[in-house]
C-alpha cells in the first residue's frame, strides 16, 4: 500500500463535511505528518503554490491557492488523498481558486491578511458590515451595506480570511480602493517569492509546526494552533514579518483563552462545527478589524458573545464561545439538544 493509500485507508470513516474544509485539511496533514510526511509551500505572484511530500521525500500531491492553507488542500485533493464523493465535493467548495488572479490583482504573492483587515474597516466605516456563514464544506462571505443589503457575496472558499479575500473582487470600487491604497506597501510574500524561500508544514506535539526555509537553512519555526496561524509567527520569528503583525502575533498564544492545539483538538473543525451549532439557532456572525480581527455572534439583532483573533475570524469565534457566557449557554443548549 503506498503512502497516499495508507493515509487515505487510515482516515476512512473520519472525515465529516461538519469540519468543514479547514479543519479537513488540518486532520488529513496530521496523518501525513504522522506517516513522515509533510507540506511544502511557495508564494507566486499570483498566489501559493504547494506540494504534498510522502515519508520518502516523493511528491504525491500539487496544488495551487490564493494562500498557504487551500493550496495544500488543493494538492491533497490532486493528490487522492479523499475518496472520490468527498474530494468532488472539496472541488465545489474551493472555488476561490477561480478568483486567484483576480484576488492577486490586488495584492499578491499569496497576502491575503493585509486587504482582508482593509476589507472589513471599509465596509463597516461606511456602516455596513461583514458576514461570514457556511456553505457545502466551506464557508461564504457577504459583504452587506448600511441598509442591510449585499453589496457582494464571495465564493465558497477555505475559510473566513480567503473568503473575504476572494469577496473582494466582486466588489469594485472597494476592490479599486484597496489595491490603490496597498500599491506602495511592503509585501513579504513578494520578498520572499524573490529569495525563492520555503514554507514547510507538519504537524509536531499535537501542534502545527511551520518552518521557513531559504537554501535549505531553517530561517524561522513556530508552533500554533493551525497552518495559517504558524506560517505568520514563522515569518515573526524569521524577522521577515511587518512590526504592526509581529507584535500582535507574538503576544496572542499569551491571551487566548482555548489552547485547543494543546489539547490535541483541531481549531478548524472546531471552529466550523461552532458555525454550524449558531446557525441552527438562527445566530448570525458578523467579522470587523480592530486591532486584532474580532467576530460578533448575534441573535435577532443583539449582540450575545464577541472574542478577539489572528489571521481569521475562526480563532475569533472560538475565543467569543470561551469566553462569553452568554454564548455558552446558547451553546451548550445547542449540543445538548443535538444528543
Amino acid at each position: 500500500m503506498d503512502f497516499v493509500e495508507l493515509v487515505r485507508k487510515n482516515l476512512e470513516g473520519k472525515l465529516r463535511i461538519e469540519d468543514g474544509n479547514c479543519g479537513t485539511t488540518h486532520k488529513v496533514l496530521k496523518e501525513i505528518s504522522r506517516l513522515g510526511g509533510k507540506a511544502v509551500t511557495w508564494e507566486r505572484p499570483d498566489g501559493v503554490y504547494s506540494k504534498i511530500i510522502d515519508d520518502k521525500g516523493n511528491v504525491v500531491g500539487e496544488g495551487e491557492g490564493i494562500t498557504w492553507p487551500p493550496a495544500i488542500l488543493f494538492a491533497m485533493v490532486e493528490g487522492g488523498f479523499f475518496p472520490k464523493n468527498i474530494e468532488i465535493e472539496l472541488t465545489k467548495s474551493l472555488q476561490c481558486i477561480i478568483d486567484m488572479e483576480k484576488v492577486a490583482d490586488i495584492y499578491g504573492y499569496g497576502r491575503v491578511v493585509t486587504p482582508v483587515a482593509s476589507a472589513y474597516n471599509e465596509v463597516w466605516k461606511n456602516g455596513g458590515r461583514v458576514a461570514i456563514r457556511r456553505n457545502s464544506w466551506g464557508v461564504e462571505v457577504a459583504f452587506i451595506d448600511k441598509d442591510d443589503k449585499e453589496i457582494a457575496v464571495g465564493p465558497i472558499s477555505y475559510c473566513p480570511t480567503c473568503g473575504t479575500a476572494a469577496t473582494i473582487p466582486r466588489a469594485p470600487e472597494l476592490a479599486a480602493k484597496i489595491k490603490e491604497e496597498l500599491k506602495d506597501k511592503r509585501n513579504t510574500g513578494k520578498e520572499k517569492y524573490e529569495r525563492g524561500i520555503e514554507n514547510w508544514f507538519f504537524f509536531k506535539n499535537d501542534r502545527m509546526c511551520c518552518e521557513i526555509k531559504e537554501k535549505g537553512i531553517v530561517m524561522g519555526r513556530a508552533l500554533r494552533c493551525c497552518i495559517a496561524y504558524a506560517g505568520v509567527a514563522a515569518e515573526v520569528h524569521a524577522g521577515m514579518a511587518g512590526p504592526k503583525w509581529g507584535a500582535l502575533f507574538k503576544e496572542y498564544c499569551k491571551i487566548c483563552p482555548v489552547k485547543l492545539c494543546r489539547k490535541g483538538k483541531n481549531t478548524g473543525e472546531e471552529a466550523n462545527n461552532l458555525i454550524t451549532a449558531l446557525e441552527k439557532k438562527d445566530m448570525k456572525t458578523d467579522v470587523r478589524m480592530d486591532t486584532y480581527i474580532t467576530a460578533m455572534v448575534k441573535k435577532d439583532g443583539a449582540l450575545v458573545g464577541e472574542g478577539i483573533g489572528t489571521v481569521c475570524a475562526f480563532s475569533s469565534l472560538l475565543y467569543a464561545a470561551a469566553k462569553c457566557i452568554q454564548l455558552k449557554a446558547e451553546i451548550e443548549v445547542v449540543r445538548s439538544g443535538d444528543a
